[in-house]
C-alpha cells in the first residue's frame, strides 16, 4: 500500500478507537505511506498497513511475532463492495486472491455510490474512518461477516498524509483505497497487472486484521507494515507460516 491501514489508524495516534487497523500510505513528507491505525504495538486493536509516527519507539519482537492479538473464528464468507467507479474485474481477482489466502468465500455486494459523504474539503481527500461507519451500517448487512470497501478514493485519517487502507476489527468492516496504488514513483500509470497484485496484497493485509493478525515483520508476508508502494511490491498476497498458523491455516 503506500497506505495506510488504520490498520492501527492502521496509523498514528495510538489509543484511541475501536479496534481499528489502518493502512496508511505517506509519511509527514508525503512520498512514503505511513501507518494510520491504531496498531497492536501501540496498546489497542487499531491495525494499519503503513507506519505512522508514534510518541514512543516499539519494542524490538523477534521476527515474524505478532502483536498480543488473538485470531478470530473464520467467518464462513467476506463480502466486498467497490464504492465508485471500481471495475468489476479487479473486484473479483481481490476476491480470488483473499479465497486462496484465507479460506472463506468471497461475495459480491451490492455497488455503492463514491463516498463523497466523507470528502474533505481542506484535505481534498476521503476520511477513511467514515467509510469504515458507513460500511457497518449498509442496509442489510449480515452481521459479524466482514465486509470490504473498495474505492479509487484518496483516503486520510487526520494523524496521516493519507492510507493505502483502514480496518475497524470490531465492526468487521475494511477499506483499501487503489488511489496511490496506480502510479508508479515516477508517477506515471502502473501495468493492470502490477495495480491487480497490489489491491490483492493490500486487501489480505486488511482482511487479515479483521481476522486477528497484526503486524508481521517478514517483509514478504501480506502482514508486514508497508511504507511505501514499493514495499506492497515486495510482499505477497501469501501470509508467512507463523500468521498461517495463527489462522489455524497452516
Amino acid at each position: 500500500m503506500p497506505g495506510g491501514v488504520r490498520e492501527a489508524r492502521d496509523g498514528a495516534g495510538a489509543g484511541r478507537g475501536r479496534g481499528r487497523v489502518g493502512v496508511r500510505s505517506a509519511l509527514r513528507s508525503g512520498t512514503e505511506a505511513s501507518s494510520n491505525g491504531r496498531t497492536a504495538d501501540f496498546g489497542s486493536a487499531y491495525e494499519g498497513s503503513n507506519p505512522s509516527a508514534s510518541a514512543k519507539p516499539a519494542p524490538q519482537r523477534p521476527a515474524n511475532q505478532r502483536a498480543e492479538l488473538k485470531s478470530l473464528p473464520m467467518p464462513g464468507r467476506i463480502v466486498l463492495v467497490a464504492l465508485g467507479a471500481v471495475p468489476r474485474q479487479l473486484l473479483a481477482e481481490v476476491g480470488s486472491a483473499l479465497e486462496g489466502t484465507c479460506g472463506p468465500r468471497a461475495e459480491h455486494g451490492p455497488t455503492q455510490g463514491r463516498p463523497d459523504y466523507s470528502f474533505n474539503k481542506d484535505r481534498n481527500q476521503f476520511h477513511a474512518s467514515a467509510i469504515l461507519r458507513r460500511l457497518d451500517h449498509l442496509p442489510g448487512r449480515p452481521r459479524g461477516i466482514p465486509i470490504l470497501g473498495i474505492t479509487d478514493a484518496d483516503l486520510f485519517v487526520p494523524d496521516a498524509p493519507f492510507v493505502f487502507g483502514e480496518a475497524d476489527r470490531d465492526a468487521q468492516t475494511a477499506v483499501v483505497s487503489v488511489a496511490r496504488l496506480k502510479a508508479a514513483a515516477d508517477g506515471r500509470p502502473v501495468a493492470p497487472e502490477r495495480l491487480r497484485r497490489r489491491a490483492q496484497v493490500e486487501s489480505v493485509h486488511e482482511i487479515g486484521h479483521l481476522l486477528g493478525l497484526s503486524h508481521c515483520s517478514d517483509f514478504r508476508c501480506a502482514m508486514f507494515l508497508s511504507h511505501t508502494a514499493a514495499d506492497t511490491d515486495r510482499k505477497g498476497p501469501g501470509l508467512c507460516p507463523l500468521c498461517k498458523a495463527a489462522l489455524g491455516l497452516g
